[in-house]
């Protein structure tokens, strides 16, 4: 009976809000692969049928979520940091290459279904719970040197093993989330200066090092592989490869208001490659417009203010800094995303958030929407006080 009452007060304290918004964007997003993969001529295609099972199983994940108190999670810091870790060198020993050559996820057979999990998708969501708890236990000690200096060393290898893969977008993402979450966690300005005052300089050199050409590189070739040193070449000379060329062209050809839906001319023949996630957005400007990709970028901003306030009425510190990673990832992983396909920041692949096709992402997505719905939920009112 109590059990009862207390689930019957704990879903009306859920922020429907945050419900309403995940659920258009998904929703949008299914339609939007379907026209991708030319529903409208094929209704049996298989993406758009697998993007439908990752929502409603990513919608499970979510609610399975939002009733686990979030400060019990946090106290398992160290563990889910560890199993972060082996996941990633999972990858690099057991994984399977994707059709570009590269190894980004684990091939797991359930039931002769095969399922694909792509651990730096899960990557940011760890790390973010990781250095809430890791913060939170620590923050008196946060500006410490030795502190400081293992809190960027447990940042570092992380962001190594995804970068590894290689995965240059995820690693940045993974990197800038880590950076805002120590930020708010009170590190010293000094440290913070000290870091634009390294960034800059380094940025400088990496670009003066690109422009050096081709086989006269004097660092940048230790640590890109010659696809990426090539990506750069292409942003930086101005001289985009096909992929981007064709992203701009369907965000072009939308104009204001968009041909309409399974009537865009690139996206319909097929000329623009991993339409159905890395560059969704190109495909949503093409078909919807101008008006229609700003509706898109409008609602995300919407979910990301909304993660800011439960941040800021959050009732723990941990509750704050995880909230905030959470509103650091959809907001870097956006910019990323949109930034690539405008080609305003070189061509390295990531999904737009909650639209863009992939389980894994859709997954991690709504794990970290659940704990946020379980901050909210929390400052609302305790779980299951009266047991």
């Amino acid at each position: 009976m109590y059990i009862l009452e207390n689930l019957k007060k704990t879903l009306i304290s859920l922020d429907y809000f945050i419900l309403i918004v995940v659920f258009a964007l998904c929703l949008f997003g299914i339609i939007v692969i379907g026209s991708v993969t030319n529903v409208n001529i094929n209704p049996n295609n298989s993406l758009q049928a697998q993007q439908q099972f990752n929502v409603a199983t990513g919608f499970i994940i979510f609610f399975i979520v939002s009733f686990i108190d979030y400060k019990f999670i946090a106290k398992f810091f160290w563990l889910i940091y560890i199993f972060n870790i082996l996941l990633l060198l999972s990858v690099m020993l057991f994984g399977h290459q994707t059709g570009t050559g590269v190894t980004r996820g684990l091939s797991i057979s359930i039931g002769g279904a095969r399922f694909g999990i792509q651990a730096s998708q899960y990557a940011k969501l760890f790390m973010i719970i990781f250095l809430a708890g890791f913060i939170e236990k620590y923050k008196e000690k946060i500006n410490n040197g030795f502190t400081l200096l293992s809190l960027v060393t447990l940042i570092a290898f992380p962001v190594f093993l995804v970068y590894r893969q290689p995965s240059l977008s995820a690693s940045m993402v993974v990197l800038l989330i880590s950076l805002t979450m120590l930020f708010l966690g009170g590190i010293s300005y000094k440290y913070v200066i000290t870091l634009i005052s390294a960034v800059v300089p380094a940025g400088v050199l990496i670009f003066l090092d690109v422009a050096n050409g081709p086989g006269n590189h004097f660092f940048i070739h230790n640590f890109l592989g010659a696809f990426q040193i090539q990506r750069l070449y292409d942003f930086f000379a101005d001289s985009s490869h096909f992929q981007t060329q064709q992203s701009v062209s369907s965000l072009g050809s939308g104009q204001l208001t968009g041909h309409g839906l399974y009537n865009g001319i690139i996206n319909q023949t097929n000329t623009l490659p991993e339409a159905h996630n890395d560059f969704i957005f190109a495909v949503i400007g093409e078909e919807f417009g101008f008006i229609g990709a700003n509706i898109v970028l409008f609602v995300i901003f919407l979910l990301i203010i909304k993660c800011l306030l439960i941040a800021h009425f959050a009732d723990t510190f941990v509750g704050k800094l995880i909230a905030a990673g959470v509103c650091a990832m959809l907001f870097f992983q956006t910019f990323v995303h949109v930034g690539v396909v405008t080609d305003i920041l070189p061509n390295t692949g990531i999904t737009l958030p909650f639209i863009s096709y992939g389980g894994s992402s859709m997954w991690a997505l709504m794990a970290a929407m659940g704990i946020v719905m379980n901050i909210h939920i929390n400052k609302a009112r305790p779980i299951f006080e009266d047991i």
